[in-house]
């Protein structure tokens, strides 16, 4: 019997269990907002001293999620010992991944956008071009066949963005229920349920990050800016981003709880 992921009953199933997985956990959600408000802060400062006090911060924003997630993670799972130095690794591992893949496909894409600006003919860019020179070229490039090419390419690349990082849904939950860096060795698990858990992600990380992300420019638009102001808007942001935080960790959990090989094992053998 082939292990199956039901959709919608994982969608309502970590919408639930989100609602619950932030409260025994404020404690670091809070911190994970004041160091990113901290963070905006420093981004602000004249000075060689700057860069050096952004780092600081963005190191403590980094491992105040990390414990912030491995609280999510044993809320949802139970307590489990260690997993904070694990789990760190894995989502670094993750991190310089992506960065990997976004170093190759942003090039690409610019080079992309370039030749079909030149083949369209309407605007002639050179290296000396501006900002606005560009920006005229692709707004005009867009609305036409070479501006669809285009698109269609962005789109190929955020779908194979995409479908790596549904690939890996389940190693964050692996890594802290087995107390070992879990990244490629889950990838496996996960074969044939991309579809599946791509409409869940969609529901559980789509829609809230997309509010998230809306109600952030709103704020933007109100917030002075001064540097109380740029506080209040990173920590602010990173408070709007809970709830995509919350049911993402519960959609992993539960396509952890279905896909882990022993899972799939007692599948097999029904």
């Amino acid at each position: 019997m082939t292990t199956r992921i039901p959709a919608r009953t994982l969608m309502l199933e970590s919408w639930r269990q989100s609602l619950g997985v932030l409260v025994p956990n404020w404690p670091w959600a809070v911190l994970f907002a004041l160091a990113g408000g901290a963070y905006s802060v420093s981004l602000h400062w004249p000075g060689t001293a700057a860069f050096w006090a952004s780092l600081v911060l963005a190191i403590a924003a980094f491992l105040a999620g990390v414990q912030l997630s491995r609280g999510m993670y044993q809320t949802l799972l139970g307590p489990r010992p260690g997993g904070f130095l694990a789990l760190a690794h894995a989502n670094l591992a993750v991190y310089f991944f992506f960065f990997v893949l976004i170093v190759f496909i942003g090039p690409f894409l610019n080079l992309l956008q370039g030749i079909l600006i030149q083949a369209k003919g309407t605007f002639v860019l050179d290296k000396d071009s501006g900002a606005e020179q560009v920006l005229a070229a692709t707004a005009d490039l867009l609305p036409s066949m070479y501006g669809a090419a285009f698109v269609l390419a962005c789109l190929a690349a955020f779908g194979g963005l995409a479908w790596f990082a549904l690939r890996l849904t389940t190693m964050g939950a692996a890594t802290v229920d087995r107390g070992t860096a879990h990244v490629f060795r889950t990838f496996g698990w996960t074969k044939g349920h991309v579809a599946k858990l791509g409409l869940v992600a969609a529901a559980t990380h789509l829609v809230p990050f997309a509010l998230g992300f809306a109600a952030n420019l709103a704020l933007r638009s109100v917030v002075a800016d001064t540097p109380a102001g740029v506080f209040i808007e990173g920590a602010a942001g990173i408070l709007l981003f809970l709830p995509f935080l919350a049911a993402g960790h519960a959609m992993a959990v539960g396509a952890y709880r279905r896909l882990k090989p022993e899972q799939a094992a007692g599948a097999m053998a029904d």
